[in-house]
């Protein structure tokens, strides 16, 4: 209930206790140019307080949307998002990147293994995806470094299925040159039009546009930063002290916030790219950034937020978008005097309103610090001897927590040198999360798969054509090697190596004593099984 008599000391007017900026604090001094807050004054309310009737109800269809069969396969949910177009988009450019690296270069050692790029073919669809499936799997079975997988030293240590999917030689060449954008497009560093985001954009546009045209999220709605841990040396490489890894490449996420479905992503380049509009907190500018680009607005959703983005004047900007929310605030934002300097005993809590806007304070014992939330959703009322604003905001603001959780089981925390290769990969488990929760939403199978059965289950559809294909040129190799064989020229005759020799090329003249007992060619022992006979 109001109690009109506390009124004039919450009130917006003329008293210099109502409100107080704290100087020297840069997001304090630019809420100072923001309008004020509102004529109308605050007023003290005590618990159990009416129900607040809200103009707007929450109508959208949530769920799942343009999505396969209920008896699909998880390659299908997951071909939602990394569309099969996209697909073959990343082996045109992976296969262009290919030649134009290894014709740029003057001299290749004689060993590298440049030299089988061409010789073992191009890059097919068919192998991208064995190539995708084979970094999944990495995640799920992680070791201390790639040549481990392939790696037969120790029987305890063998993983035999990374060796029939690839040799390691080739999965080290299209790890080297994977690309999903043209080079030659990319501006330079010192272009008007650089973006430090350029090499990957392209995947984060199809990630955002993916989810939002496959999934209709809940009301409940979180937004919160997310890292993408990595030391490389790039200008998006971000230092959060308070993030376990505390260097990496930081994404602002809206997620939804029960399930940890990913909404909409955006990948903060920096102040010098990525600057907040002058008047704007960081925080705010982010809401409605994201928000708007999931077109979300005026819909009655409900966000959850923390400390850095929530504010006053933003919950009333939401609230004119038809967006309700509920945030914790920061003492050094602005609020009336009462919540921020609140004096309160072990479990007490005190609340004010000013028209949909209520704000708490709260302590929930001696010697912590007082708790201030803001909602424009929630009464006041209690729930378990704290306030129920606060149970609401324990509930629903750990979506995109719950997303980064779900995620890291996936990552194999394996340093590379291409920042933009480790966000493309994390994106690409960000997939495999938003393709198991639509998943389980859609499908008739009873019971369910789990997560980690549903990712396997997605890696050997992968896997299954490129390991087909293999295993068929495996065959062919030993039935050539069975009939064919090789043999030794007499005395110290030596030809030219059919496989590994090339005069004019990359790896120079290489000799061989043994040829090819049907075309006479010469071979080596080691490289009999990648000869192509004539005759066969």
């Amino acid at each position: 209930m109001a109690d009109s008599s506390d009124s004039e000391q919450f009130s917006d007017g003329e008293s210099d206790g109502d409100f107080e900026v704290i100087s020297g604090s840069s997001e304090s001094e630019d809420e100072m140019n923001d309008v004020p807050m509102n004529a109308n004054p605050w007023f003290r309310v005590r618990p159990p307080e009416i129900d607040y009737l809200h103009d707007q109800r929450f109508v959208e269809n949530s769920g799942p949307q343009n999505v396969p069969a209920a008896d699909a396969k998880p390659i299908d949910y997951f071909l939602l998002f990394l569309t099969l177009d996209f697909l073959r988009h990343i082996v045109r450019e992976t296969n262009r990147y290919a030649q134009d690296f290894i014709t740029s270069q003057q001299r290749i050692r004689r060993f590298s293994r440049l030299h089988s790029w061409f010789k073992v073919g191009a890059v097919t669809l068919d192998e991208m995806k064995g190539f995708i499936s084979v970094i999944l799997n990495m995640g799920l079975i992680r070791k201390h470094s790639i040549t481990e997988y392939w790696n037969t030293k120790f029987q305890s240590q063998d993983t035999v299925w990374f060796r029939n999917m690839f040799s390691r030689n080739r999965f080290q060449s299209i790890l080297k040159f994977f690309h999903i954008v043209d080079n030659t497009t990319i501006p330079n560093r010192n272009d008007d039009n650089y973006s430090p985001t350029s090499k990957f954009q392209c995947f984060v546009d199809l990630f955002n546009r993916q989810s939002k045209q496959h999934y209709i999220p809940k009301q409940n709605l979180s937004i919160d930063e997310s890292l993408i841990a990595s030391k490389g040396r790039s200008s998006i490489i971000q230092y959060i002290p308070s993030k376990a890894a505390k260097f990496g490449v930081k994404l602002w996420v809206l997620a939804e916030a029960v399930s940890g479905y990913i909404c909409q992503i955006s990948v903060y380049k920096g102040k010098q790219y990525d600057p907040t509009p002058q008047g704007m907190l960081q925080g705010a500018y982010v809401v409605n950034k994201l928000l708007d680009a999931a077109g979300l607005f005026n819909k009655a959703y409900h966000l959850f937020t923390d400390s850095f983005f929530s504010s006053i004047n933003l919950a009333k900007e939401l609230l004119a978008k038809g967006t309700l929310f509920t945030g914790t605030l920061r003492a050094n934002r602005q609020m009336p005097n009462t919540i921020k300097n609140p004096v309160l005993q072990e479990k007490e809590s005190i609340y004010i309103r000013q028209g949909r806007i209520l704000l708490c304070a709260y302590k929930e014992r001696n010697g912590r610090k007082p708790v201030r939330i803001i909602s424009s959703f929630s009464k006041a009322a209690q729930e378990n001897d704290k306030p129920a604003m606060i149970c609401s905001y324990n509930k629903f603001m750990g979506g995109v927590d719950l997303a980064d959780m779900m995620t890291e089981s996936y990552n194999d925390g394996r340093k590379t040198l291409k920042v933009w290769k480790k966000v493309v990969f994390n994106l690409m488990h960000r997939m495999v999360i938003n393709s198991y929760i639509i998943y389980k939403e859609n499908t008739s199978d009873n019971p369910k798969l789990s997560r980690l059965s549903f990712t396997q289950r997605l890696i050997e559809d992968l896997a299954k054509d490129h390991m087909v294909l293999r295993n068929e040129n495996q065959d062919d190799n030993r039935q050539n090697k069975n009939k064919h064989g090789i043999r030794k020229l007499p005395g110290h005759r030596e030809k030219d190596c059919d496989v590994c020799s090339d005069r004019n090329g990359y790896g120079g003249r290489r000799r061989s004593r043994t040829v090819c007992r049907v075309c006479g060619k010469g071979v080596h022992r080691d490289c009999k099984d990648n000869h192509l006979c004539v005759e066969s």
